[in-house]
């Protein structure tokens, strides 16, 4: 039997286990499947490992539900902090933990608030992300692609809700312009420091949050005038609001927002 513990940030899921008791090689694709799966597992969006860094603090390592691997999540990324401090690791002050898309330091705030860095866009030097025409199931989209240590497809737009986006999202998420798939961010911007979204996850599909697309998101909305720099902007999604800050000239990401431990417990590992 093997411990973890389940957390979420803001409705995004996560089963945590820590390197002291499994070693990486035993989280294969069909195990991570099994794990995630809601009605015969566990259930969760995905799966987050600790273990030693030599550049970092921590190393944190993350799987989707469908047992794909992934370079970051921002709302992992929170719950990762908060299981470090349930295990008993050092949180009181600034950590550094290095993941997919690089080495990001990390706060623990107060209660269940943490704070975190997150990589900068992809197109911090040019100052504008690429703008691709897309279609699915026939409906064409003005995505903007970003890239924040992993890929996203930005719409701004109407109002969408999560029946639009299981519909539409499959198609974008697979698009030949995503060689490696990506997130799709459906936004409706309400002012310069606030927003709706809705997100269709690579590898995970509908989730109530996604961290690394409200980053993508502040970061494309601010590329292209429709929110403002070094002022938080409220992420709102289905699970809750994250607030995001983009530095003038991309010079540093912050998100900050909670994350809740749900239960501990023990599977068989065979």
């Amino acid at each position: 039997m093997l411990k973890f513990a389940k957390y979420h940030g803001l409705g995004n899921d996560f089963l945590l286990f820590d390197g002291r008791d499994v070693g990486q090689e035993h989280f294969t694709a069909e195990r991570v499947r099994k794990l995630c799966q809601r009605q015969t597992g566990v259930g969760a969006d995905g799966v987050l490992l600790r273990t030693n860094s030599d550049n970092a603090d921590h190393r944190m390592l993350l799987w989707n539900a469908d047992g794909s691997s992934a370079e970051i999540s921002g709302n992992g990324l929170r719950c990762f902090v908060l299981f470090l401090k349930d295990q008993g690791y050092d949180v009181s002050r600034e950590i550094t933990v290095e993941t997919g898309g690089g080495v990001l330091r990390a706060r623990h705030l107060e209660d269940n608030v943490i704070e975190t860095t997150m990589p900068a866009p992809d197109f911090a030097k040019t100052g504008a992300p690429e703008m691709l025409e897309l279609s699915s199931l026939g409906q064409m989209f003005s995505v903007l692609s970003v890239n924040v240590g992993n890929p996203h497809g930005v719409i701004f737009g109407e109002v969408r809700d999560i029946p639009f986006a299981e519909k539409y999202g499959p198609g974008l998420e697979k698009n030949p312009a995503f060689p490696q798939g990506a997130n799709i961010e459906f936004v409706n911007v309400i002012s310069e420091t606030s927003c709706n979204l809705v997100v269709w996850e690579r590898g995970a599909g509908i989730t109530l949050a996604c961290g690394s697309g409200s980053v993508a998101t502040a970061c494309a909305g601010c590329a292209v005038g429709h929110f403002k720099f070094d002022t938080p902007i409220a992420v709102h999604q289905p699970g809750g609001a994250l607030h995001i800050t983009v530095a003038k000239e991309f010079r540093e990401i912050r998100q900050r927002s909670i994350a809740e431990r749900v239960f501990g417990g023990e599977v068989a590992w065979g």
